[in-house]
């Protein structure tokens, strides 16, 4: 279980902030916002992993994006989508379930003498 409480909750809105500012710029310039906002989800989703022993924080922040893209993928009650199904959409789905999956399955890499 996570020590710090306040760092797993925190990367969790973080990842959902992350997910609502990305996916509603991201048809914009296709390939150039779409691709940075991948960048920035893996960069995001790093930090929190390198920065913190523990895996918590980085699942807790790949959860907040990848539920954040879920619910803005839903049909809202007045018919419309923020994520329709275009190349952009499917880059922007799929490029940040895959790093977000790779960043948090990567294996614990330390270059800390054990004892």
């Amino acid at each position: 279980m996570p020590k710090h409480w306040g760092t797993v909750i925190g990367a969790l809105l973080g990842g959902i902030v992350l997910a609502i500012i990305v996916t509603v710029v991201h048809q914009v310039w296709f390939p150039w916002l779409v691709v940075g906002g991948v960048a920035i989800v893996g960069l995001y989703v790093t930090g929190l992993r390198l920065s913190n022993d523990s895996r918590w924080p980085a699942s807790a922040g790949a959860i907040g994006v990848l539920g954040g893209v879920f619910l803005l993928a839903q049909r809202s009650p007045g018919g419309s989508v923020l994520i329709p199904a275009n190349d952009a959409a499917m880059f922007w789905v799929y490029g940040s379930a895959i790093i977000c999956s790779l960043v948090v399955l990567w294996p614990n890499v330390s270059f800390r003498v054990r004892q």
